[in-house]
């Protein structure tokens, strides 16, 4: 009996790939991405509830109001307590994926540049943006994504890829890295560069650019990425972003 379960368990775990720091790189680049798709489905299902709680308690105030509840003639009326003014606070401007998708494209645009296949998703504290940008030596994707912050910061610990901006702020870069982890890297070819600025109150700018025009499941069409790691991270650094209020959930290691 224990001779066939370590014989099942070999089979089952002998074509496990080992963790490498190429593949926790590639982790780093996609986690994100990934994470992000998901909650903007949760975010929608999430405000459908909301809007349903709100309607219920609008109900209970109408019903409460009505004139069964009404105080019984000859009996003392409360004296109403002259209400307190307070003065508003301006709430966090939600970030916009389409001011974000502007502005990657007036970063990345350059002489001999087309732009093609548009896309946008998220808004509220996160928003992603991508373009197909071909220069004449093929079609290539970069996208980016602006977080207000719940993401684990990529430089603790601190390894390869990692530097220390003066304002405290640390970028991360990935060369070059591989897309697939099986015998499609073969067949696709897909390298992308990886670049992520993690500010101290948490939010965060990623940028990828890929030598294909997809993520995944079409050939490469030039060696490497339209944009350098270097590109990339001029582009975290720019000022023209405009950055999601800080979540809630932020990290600030």
């Amino acid at each position: 009996m224990n001779t066939q379960l370590t014989d099942l368990m070999h089979r089952a775990t002998e074509n496990l790939e080992p963790v490498t720091p190429d593949l926790l790189e590639r982790s780093v680049a996609q986690g994100l991405r990934l994470r992000r798709r998901r909650t903007a489905i949760a975010t929608a299902s999430g405000a459908g509830a909301v809007l349903a709680t709100a309607g219920l308690i609008a109900g209970g105030i109408h019903l409460a109001g009505s004139p069964t509840n009404a105080a019984v003639a000859g009996s003392p009326v409360p004296i109403a307590k002259p209400s307190v003014k307070t003065t508003p606070t301006a709430k966090p401007v939600a970030v916009n994926p389409k001011q974000t998708l502007a502005t990657l494209k007036t970063l990345v645009a350059a002489p001999g540049r087309t732009f093609s296949n548009p896309e946008t998703w998220g808004g509220g504290d996160y928003a992603g943006a991508a373009y197909v940008v071909n220069d004449g030596h093929g079609a290539a994707r970069v996208d980016v994504l602006l977080s207000g912050g719940g993401e684990g910061n990529p430089c603790v610990p601190k390894r390869a890829g990692c530097s220390t901006l003066p304002d405290g702020s640390v970028l991360y870069a990935s060369k070059e890295s591989p897309e697939y982890t099986d015998g499609r890297q073969a067949e696709y070819g897909v390298v992308s560069n990886y670049v992520v600025l993690f500010r101290r109150d948490g939010r965060n700018i990623n940028v990828t650019s890929y030598n294909t025009p997809a993520e995944k499941g079409k050939q490469h069409t030039r060696p490497k990425p339209l944009l350098s790691v270097e590109d990339l991270s001029t582009l975290a650094k720019s000022k023209a972003w405009k950055l999601p209020p800080v979540s809630p959930s932020k990290v600030t290691k």
